[in-house]
């Protein structure tokens, strides 16, 4: 009744969700550029980064995902830790 016409969003959480998801979404943009900036110099330390240890996807942390994630999903991050245990195993 009382919105303007030019009015994007329905309320204040929907204005700030969309904020969050543009945020994300550039993180995510960045994040490919480095990838392709890595690939294309030849860097193998930010490729090593941006890509996960197990399955070698990319694992684009700190965009859609914690900004410290190693691994793309929680199967690698368990597949890792049953290595990590099996070689303590072994070793001990």
């Amino acid at each position: 009744m009382g919105a303007s016409a030019r009015r994007r969003y329905c309320d204040d959480a929907c204005r700030a969700q969309a904020y969050r998801d543009r945020q994300v979404a550039d993180r995510i943009w960045r994040l490919g550029l480095m990838l392709a900036e890595a690939e294309a110099i030849g860097d193998t330390g930010m490729l090593r980064l941006l890509t996960c240890p197990v399955c070698g996807r990319i694992t684009f942390a700190g965009g859609d995902r914690r900004r410290d994630a190693v691994y793309c999903s929680g199967r690698c991050r368990s597949r890792a830790w049953r290595r990590r245990a099996a070689r303590r195993a072994r070793a001990a």
